[in-house]
């Protein structure tokens, strides 16, 4: 998949003539390294391609069996977040009407209104928050560990709080020979890892169109 990615990646920069050698796109580079920075933006291209294409384009795992904790007196929990947590797909309590497709972070002004149980997210509007808390180590309690969780807003007071759907998009790999890339998101990826190796080669104008033609091709 590796050498298939980067062969894509190459073959668009080829359209754009970075290896014709009366072309001043590369000036000044050293196009023999094309291969390598293509190979070190991919992480960052990836990031990129999360924000601007459909979330179906990714790969999902499901958290629901993470380390848990619920408030039932006040209607809130949260849930211990996965190692390679990088952004939520969905996130649904048994009893709310719709699911949670977004998650905040802390110090989001809304994250703020969650401790009143007046403005809080509900049944109807619910709110998932990425905080940091303080807990103790599953096999030495007096090991103290600080780890990301989601905390769900929220619950009537007094029910039994059950995950109903944990989903997450994990944090891609840098590229290797084992990753896999979905067919949907293979070739915008692409446009998008050439984008930032002509932003690299400061070819702004070249960059904009690529990353414009990455999210045109799912219309």
């Amino acid at each position: 998949m590796k050498a298939l990615f980067i062969a894509r990646v190459m073959q668009i920069m080829n359209e754009l003539g970075w290896n014709d050698t009366e072309s001043n796109a590369f000036l000044g580079s050293d196009a023999t390294k094309v291969e390598g920075h293509i190979e070190s933006v991919f992480v960052d291209a990836w990031r990129k391609a999360v924000n601007i294409l459909p979330k179906n384009y990714f790969r999902i795992k499901d958290f629901s069996e993470q380390k848990s904790v619920s408030d039932i007196t006040r209607g809130t929990g949260y849930i211990v977040l996965p190692e390679d947590f990088y952004t939520l797909y969905s996130f649904r309590m048994k009893g709310w009407q719709v699911a949670c497709e977004t998650i905040i972070d802390s110090s989001d002004p809304l994250a703020r209104v969650q401790a009143n149980e007046y403005t809080r997210g509900n049944i109807c509007r619910p709110v998932c928050v990425k905080s940091v808390k303080k807990t103790a180590s599953e096999e030495d309690p007096l090991d103290i560990e600080f780890v990301n969780v989601l905390e769900y807003y929220s619950l009537p007071k007094g029910i039994k709080h059950e995950i109903s759907e944990a989903i997450y998009i994990p944090l891609i790999q840098e590229l290797n020979e084992g990753i896999y890339i979905g067919d949907n998101l293979f070739i915008p990826l692409a446009y998008l890892c050439a984008s930032l190796v002509f932003y690299i080669f400061e070819k702004p104008d070249i960059a904009q169109v690529l990353e414009k033609k990455a999210t045109e091709i799912i219309k």
